[in-house]
């Protein structure tokens, strides 16, 4: 069958294939809602970034979990799910302009800086970003060390400058738990 055969099909036809594994039925439904979600969590999260990786997100949850999830409403379901994971994402994005700003402005004290060897403060960063996911820690490390802009690491892995952002802060939330605050602070001054 070639991709057009799935065009006719209804959604719960759509569905039962898809449970099965058909990659042509998903990217029926992919091709089916897409168009309709996108200016829906667009108007949620007002962020183009956000919107698309909402919308990935959704439609690769739906996928991996196609087997265990049974809906009954197709358009009701991928709705709600993009409802619900673009709060999600508004909840969880609290690292803001300001709060890059106010760390860009940060002075080490000169006691912090003499208590803490260069060499242990990159070992101890390198041990607590090994928790990270590696596409996650690739992009702090691009960042970071080798001082690749947010734009030139979107341009890399072909993704949204957003999507950069929020991988650089997540990394952030999880050296700053993972290292402490003084040693965070530390971090970024190296």
């Amino acid at each position: 069958m070639n991709p057009s055969d799935y065009q006719d099909n209804n959604d719960v036809r759509l569905l039962s294939l898809m449970s099965e594994g058909n990659q042509l039925a998903f990217r029926q439904i992919y091709l089916r809602y897409w168009e309709k979600l996108y200016p829906y969590a667009r108007n949620i999260l007002n962020d183009d970034g956000l919107t698309e990786d909402v919308l990935h997100e959704v439609f690769t949850n739906i996928w991996a979990k196609r087997s265990e999830t049974k809906i009954e409403n197709l358009k009701s379901y991928l709705f709600n799910a993009v409802r619900n994971r673009s709060l999600v994402t508004i909840r969880n994005d609290r690292f803001t302009e300001f709060d890059e700003f106010l760390i860009g402005e940060l002075v080490l004290p000169a006691e912090v800086e003499q208590e803490f060897d260069k060499v242990d403060t990159v070992s101890a960063i390198e041990r607590a970003a090994k928790g990270l996911p590696s596409r996650c820690r690739t992009i702090f490390y691009m960042n970071k060390f080798q001082h690749y802009s947010t734009n030139e690491i979107a341009a890399h892995f072909n993704i949204s400058h957003r999507t950069v952002e929020n991988q650089i802060s997540l990394a952030i939330k999880h050296l700053r738990a993972e290292l402490g605050t003084t040693m965070f602070i530390v971090m970024l001054f190296l």
